[in-house]
């Protein structure tokens, strides 16, 4: 079980960067460090790039979801424990950076084109990582793992 708490510390690590990326592209913005607005008042430009944001929102959100779900109930919970271990990991990274990719897109959307539609589909990400919280009990849960 040592092997679970190490991963369950380095999932939680991911889930710490992802949050620091997004508040980094937050700031830089904020702060001035990247231009704002570059696409405003271009109708064409922000149309496009809304329609993609939103798109994006509404196929990868789901798609983290429940993807995670499948492959947890599906395939590993039936691997050896070190191998379910590992695999589970790497579904959780495959979830986390779908929402970073959601995150960071639509939160430059929001910036480059001045438009809240980016904001809100980024606000949408960040709560949906909030389904992808990790912990130990939850994993035990999800492999199907009994207390020793």
């Amino acid at each position: 079980m040592n092997e679970l708490k190490k991963m369950v510390r380095r999932m939680w690590l991911e889930y710490i960067v992802f949050w620091l990326l997004a508040a980094g592209l937050f700031l830089s913005y904020e702060l001035g460090w990247m231009e704002l607005g570059m696409y405003a008042g271009d109708p064409r430009m922000e149309y496009l790039l809304q329609t993609i944001g939103i798109l994006l929102t509404l196929c990868l959100i789901p798609l983290s979801l429940k993807l995670f779900g499948l492959a947890v109930v599906r395939r590993i919970s039936a691997l050896p424990l070190s191998d379910a271990l590992h695999s589970y990991q790497r579904w959780s990274e495959i979830r986390l950076s779908l929402l970073t990719g959601v995150v960071l897109l639509n939160l430059s959307i929001y910036y480059w084109t001045l438009s809240s539609i980016g904001g809100l589909c980024a606000v949408l990400g960040l709560l949906a990582s909030l389904f992808c919280l990790p912990n130990e009990r939850r994993v035990k849960e999800d492999l199907k793992l009994n207390e020793e």
